[in-house]
C-alpha cells in the first residue's frame, strides 16, 4: 500500500529456508538499507532476537522524529514482546504520529495494547470485504 511513498518506520523481511518455512526475520528501515535480525528458526520455533530490537529502535525513534506525519509498522507480531525499549519506541511512535501498521492476530500484552488505544481503528483483513465500502456492502457507487 505504501511501497512507493517515502513514509517512515519499519518493515519485516522473511528468509525462507529450503523448506519454505521462515528461517530468518529481519527489522528493517523502510527508507534505508539497514536492518537487523531480529527472529531465527535453526529446528524448533521461531526465537527472538532481543539485539536485533534494540538497534532497531534507532528505526522507530528516527520516523517519530521525521517531519512527515505518517509513519509504517509491517508487521507487529510475537516476537516484540523480548524487548521493553522497542515495545516503549513502538508505543511513543503511535502517541506521536499517525501510524499504519500491520498487527499479527494474537493476543500478546503489546498486540492487545495497540488495539484498545481510543485512537486506532482496527480493520479485520480475514473479515474483508464485509468492512469494505462498495456496491456489495450498501455504501459507493
Amino acid at each position: 500500500m505504501l511501497e512507493n511513498r517515502p513514509v517512515p518506520g519499519v518493515r519485516s523481511v522473511v528468509e525462507r529456508g529450503e523448506d519454505g518455512k521462515p528461517r530468518h526475520i529481519f527489522l528493517a528501515d523502510r527508507l534505508g538499507d539497514a536492518r537487523y535480525l531480529v527472529g531465527r528458526r535453526d529446528t524448533g520455533p521461531m526465537e527472538p532476537m532481543p539485539a536485533g530490537f534494540a538497534s532497531g529502535t534507532a528505526f522507530l525513534q528516527a520516523a517519530a522524529e521525521s517531519p512527515c506525519p505518517w509513519a509504517a509498522v509491517d508487521e507487529i507480531g510475537f516476537l516484540e514482546e523480548c524487548s521493553p525499549a522497542y515495545q516503549a519506541a513502538l508505543e511513543e511512535l503511535f502517541d506521536r504520529k499517525r501510524v499504519i501498521a500491520a498487527l499479527r492476530k494474537a493476543d500478546t500484552p503489546l498486540l492487545c495494547r495497540l488495539r484498545r488505544r481510543p485512537d486506532c481503528l482496527v480493520l479485520d483483513l480475514d473479515l474483508w470485504p464485509a468492512w469494505a465500502p462498495g456496491p456489495e456492502n450498501g455504501t459507493g457507487p
